[in-house]
C-alpha cells in the first residue's frame, strides 16, 4: 500500500481541531447528563451551543441519496450549508472556515460500472460464460474515466488544498481495499471550491485584462452611442460630407454605437436584395443545434442524478430522434455557408460579359477573399475566446463548478486561430470544442471553393457537375471505410447500448471533425448557387425560376422522403443498438447527403419561388433580428448551457421531452439575448473597423452603390459567420 505524502501542517490542525471539538461536545453531554442543578445547565447548554457547528460540518458532507441502483452516483451534500461554517478556534481569534470539495471516484476498466446498468456496450456482466470471444478478458490497468464510480462531496477546512484532502482521501481508500483484499479504485480527483473569487481574479493578469478590455469596450459604447444621438441625429443632412465626420478617429467610435448597431440588428424589414427565407433556416437550425447540445451538456456535465437510465431510454422514443439526430444541423449552415460564398463568385465571374481583372484564375481574387473572410470573424471570435477562459471562469459557484475550459485554453488557442484545431493537438486540450465548425468551414472555402469555382469557370456545367459528384462520393467512400474499419456507427447517434458513449473520443477525431468526410453539404451548397445563377437570365433581377408543377411536387415529395430518411432512418438502431450490415452501409453513404439535399431543395425552392405557404414560414421577418446574431450565439450557447448545468446547487434529474424542450427555450432566449450584446458591443464594431482597414471590395472589383456592396454581400457576410 501506498501512504500519501506529507500533508499540510495548518490542514492537519484543523481537522484535528475537528475531531478534538467532537470529543469535547461528547464530554459535555455525558457530564451533564449528571448536572442535577440547574443553575449548572446554562453553562452546559453554552458549551453545547459553541460546539454545535461540528454537526454542520457532517451535515454538508455527501450522503447516500436516492437511485443508486439506477446509477446516481452524485452524494453531494451541501455546498451552502459548508460555506456558512465560520467559527473560532482559539484565543487568537483564528477561525475554521468551511471550503467545499467534491472528490471523483473512478474505477478500473475491468470494473466498468456501466455493465451492470442494463445491457450495454460492454455486454451483461456474465458475457464471458456464453461469448467465445469474450473469455479472454486482459486487464491493461487502464481507468474507466468516463463515467466516475462516485462524485462525494466533502466539507473541509479552507486551510487543505486540494492535493491535502486527496492525500487523505487516498490513504482512506488504500486502507479499505486492504481490509476487503480488492483493489478497484484507480484514480481519485479532488477539487475544492474557493470562498470567493475575487481574489483569485485580482491574481490573474489575463482576466484582468478581459476586465479592463470589457470595460474599456463599455465606455467606447457610451461615447459612441452619444456622439451619434447627439450630434448626428441632429445634423442628419450633408454630414457624411463634413471633413470632421469623415476622421477615421469619428468613424472608429461611432463603429461602437449601440443605437446604429442595435437599429441595423432589430431591422427586420425584408431586403429585396437577399433570399428572405435564409433568415428562417439559419434560425431554425441553430435552435436545433441548440436543442441538441442542451441534451448533450447535461449528459456531458455529468450533473444528472439518473443518468444512466435517461441515456438508455431517452433514444428509444421515436420522437426523441429530433435531438439524437440534431448533430444533423451542422449541415444546414455547411450548406448555406457554400451556397451564398458559390453564388457570390459565379455572380461576378458568370453574369459578365468580360471577366474582371481579379477573375477566378487570378491567385489575387483568393488572397483577398481570405484575408477579408478571416478579418469578419477571428476578432469576435478571439474575444469569446478570452472572456470564456477568463471571465466566465469566475462567474458562478457550487459543488459542481469547474472552468469552462477545464486547462483554459493553454495548450492549443494558437491552433483555433489558424483553423487547424480539427486535426491539432486533439489528443491534448480541446479549445471551444464546438468551434470545429469554424475550422472545417475555413478549410472548405480555402481549398473546395476556389477547385469548383475555377473548374465551373473554365471547363463548365459538366466538368463542374461531374467534380462535385466525384467529391461526394470520395467523401462517403471515406467515411465508410473509416467507420467500418473502427466498427464505428453509421452517425454520431446515441443508441440503447450506448455505442457512441463508449466510442466518442475516437469518432470525434476520426469522423465528426474532419473535413474530407463533412464536406457533402458544402459542395451541395456550391451546386445550389450556381445553378441560382447559372439558371437565371444576366439581367435578371430577381432569381425567380419557372418550373412544370408536376416537377415541383416530385421535388417536394424526394425531399421529403430524405429529410425524413436521414434524421429517422437510424430509428430502430437507436431504439435496439443493433443495425444489419446492408443497412448501415447504406446509411452511412447516403445519410449525410440525404439531408443535404433535402435543405439544398427546400432553399433552391424558396430562392426561385416554388415553396409557396415554406417560404411564407421561412421569410418571417420575426427571424432576421436573431439571423444576424446567428454567429455569436453559436459561439456563446455550449457557455451558457454550460454555466447553467455547472451551476446547479444540487443535481438535475431528467424527466420527460417537454422538459427538454422547456430548458432549450431558456437556452435559446438566454444566448440570444447574450449573443445580441456581444453583435452589438463586438461583431458589429468589428466589422466596421475591418472595413476601414481592409476594404478589399474595391480591389476585387466588386460594384458599389451608395457604399455598400449590392447584389448578395450582406446576407454572404452573415453566412460567411454561420456556424454550427
Amino acid at each position: 500500500m501506498n501512504f500519501p505524502k506529507r500533508i499540510f501542517a495548518a490542514c492537519v490542525g484543523d481537522i484535528m481541531h475537528l475531531a478534538w471539538t467532537g470529543v469535547e461536545y461528547a464530554t459535555h453531554v455525558e457530564e451533564h447528563k449528571n448536572c442535577t442543578d440547574c443553575k449548572c445547565t446554562p453553562l452546559f447548554q453554552q458549551k453545547k451551543t459553541e460546539r454545535q457547528w461540528i454537526f454542520e460540518v457532517f451535515d454538508a458532507m455527501g450522503k447516500v441519496p436516492a437511485g443508486i441502483m439506477s446509477g446516481n452516483n452524485l452524494w453531494v451534500g451541501s455546498w451552502s450549508t459548508c460555506r456558512k461554517i465560520d467559527v473560532v478556534k482559539n484565543a487568537q481569534g483564528q477561525k475554521w472556515k468551511g471550503q467545499y470539495c467534491l472528490a471523483t471516484i473512478d474505477a478500473y476498466e475491468r470494473d466498468n460500472p456501466l455493465v451492470y446498468f442494463g445491457n450495454m456496450m460492454s455486454g451483461a456482466p456474465d458475457r464471458h460464460c456464453y461469448e467465445e470471444n469474450a473469455r479472454n478478458i486482459t486487464d491493461d490497468g487502464s481507468c474507466f474515466e468516463l463515467f466516475p464510480v462516485l462524485k462525494f462531496g466533502l466539507c473541509m477546512p479552507n486551510t487543505c488544498t486540494n492535493h491535502d484532502v486527496k492525500r487523505m482521501l487516498d490513504l482512506a481508500v488504500r486502507a479499505t481495499e486492504a481490509a476487503v483484499g480488492t483493489q478497484s479504485v484507480c484514480n481519485i480527483d479532488v477539487e475544492c471550491r474557493a470562498e470567493s473569487y475575487s481574489d483569485a481574479l485580482s491574481s490573474n493578469g489575463l482576466a484582468l485584462f478581459a476586465l479592463y478590455f470589457l470595460i474599456s469596450t463599455i465606455v467606447l459604447i457610451g461615447f459612441g452611442t452619444c456622439y451619434d444621438l447627439l450630434i448626428l441625429t441632429k445634423h442628419p443632412e450633408g454630414i457624411e460630407d463634413d471633413p470632421a465626420y469623415n476622421h477615421w478617429f469619428v468613424k472608429f467610435i461611432l463603429a461602437f454605437s449601440l443605437y446604429t448597431n442595435g437599429d441595423e440588428i432589430l431591422t427586420s424589414k425584408k431586403n429585396e436584395k437577399e433570399i428572405n427565407s435564409l433568415h428562417g433556416v439559419r434560425f431554425l437550425s441553430m435552435c436545433w443545434i441548440i436543442l441538441g447540445h442542451t441534451y448533450y451538456y447535461i449528459g456531458t456535465s455529468l450533473t444528472t442524478d439518473n443518468l444512466v437510465p435517461t441515456l438508455i431510454n431517452f433514444p428509444k422514443q421515436f420522437h426523441t430522434q429530433i435531438i439524437v439526430q440534431a448533430p444533423l444541423a451542422v449541415d444546414s449552415f455547411f450548406f448555406l455557408s457554400g451556397m451564398l460564398a458559390a453564388y457570390s463568385m459565379f455572380k461576378r465571374f458568370l453574369k459578365v460579359d468580360k471577366l474582371p481583372p481579379l477573375g477566378p484564375y487570378n491567385p489575387k481574387t483568393w488572397f483577398f477573399y481570405y484575408v477579408k473572410r478571416y478579418t469578419r470573424i477571428t476578432p469576435t471570435y478571439a474575444v469569446v475566446m478570452l472572456f470564456d477562459v477568463t471571465l466566465f471562469t469566475y462567474i458562478s459557484n457550487g459543488p459542481f463548478w469547474r472552468p469552462i475550459e477545464r486547462q483554459g485554453c493553454r495548450i492549443a488557442w494558437w491552433t483555433n486561430f489558424i483553423y487547424l484545431n480539427n486535426f491539432l493537438l486533439q489528443d491534448q486540450e480541446c479549445c471551444m470544442g464546438w468551434t470545429w465548425y469554424l475550422a472545417n468551414d475555413m478549410q472548405f472555402n480555402v481549398v473546395l471553393l476556389p477547385i469548383l469555382v475555377i473548374v465551373f469557370c473554365k471547363w463548365g456545367e459538366k466538368a463542374g457537375l461531374g467534380t462535385s459528384i466525384g467529391f461526394i462520393a470520395l467523401s462517403s467512400l471515406i467515411r465508410l471505410v473509416i467507420t467500418q474499419v473502427n466498427g464505428y456507427p453509421p452517425a454520431p447517434l446515441l443508441t440503447a447500448k450506448l455505442q457512441i458513449v463508449h466510442q466518442l473520443n475516437d469518432y470525434w477525431n476520426d469522423v465528426y471533425v474532419r473535413p474530407y468526410i463533412r464536406c457533402t453539404p458544402f459542395i451541395i451548397g456550391i451546386l445550389v448557387g450556381y445553378y441560382l445563377c447559372a439558371w437565371t437570365s444576366k439581367d435578371q433581377k430577381d432569381l425567380k425560376i419557372k418550373f412544370e408543377r408536376k416537377t415541383v411536387m416530385y421535388c417536394w415529395c424526394a425531399s421529403t422522403v430524405l429529410g425524413l430518411y436521414s434524421v429517422f432512418g437510424l430509428y430502430w438502431f437507436a431504439k435496439t443498438g443493433d443495425i444489419s450490415k446492408p443497412w448501415e452501409i447504406l446509411y452511412t453513404l447516403f445519410g449525410t447527403p440525404a439531408y443535404s439535399l433535402a435543405i439544398g431543395w427546400v432553399v433552391f425552392a424558396c430562392t426561385t419561388g416554388n415553396a409557396g405557404p415554406v417560404e411564407t414560414v421561412l421569410s418571417w421577418r420575426f427571424y432576421v433580428p436573431f439571423s444576424k446574431t446567428t454567429f455569436c450565439a453559436y459561439l456563446l450557447h455550449p457557455i451558457m448551457l454550460q454555466i447553467y448545468n455547472l451551476s446547479r446547487p444540487q443535481p438535475f434529474h431528467f424527466t420527460t421531452f417537454t422538459q427538454m424542450l422547456r430548458y432549450t427555450v431558456e437556452a435559446v432566449f438566454s444566448s440570444y439575448i447574450v449573443a445580441f450584446f456581444f453583435t452589438v458591443a463586438f461583431e458589429k464594431p468589428f466589422n466596421k473597423i475591418d472595413e476601414m482597414l481592409l476594404n478589399t471590395k474595391k480591389a476585387m472589383g466588386e460594384v458599389q452603390e451608395n457604399g455598400k456592396a449590392t447584389e448578395m454581400l450582406p446576407l454572404k457576410r452573415a453566412a460567411d459567420r454561420d456556424s454550427d
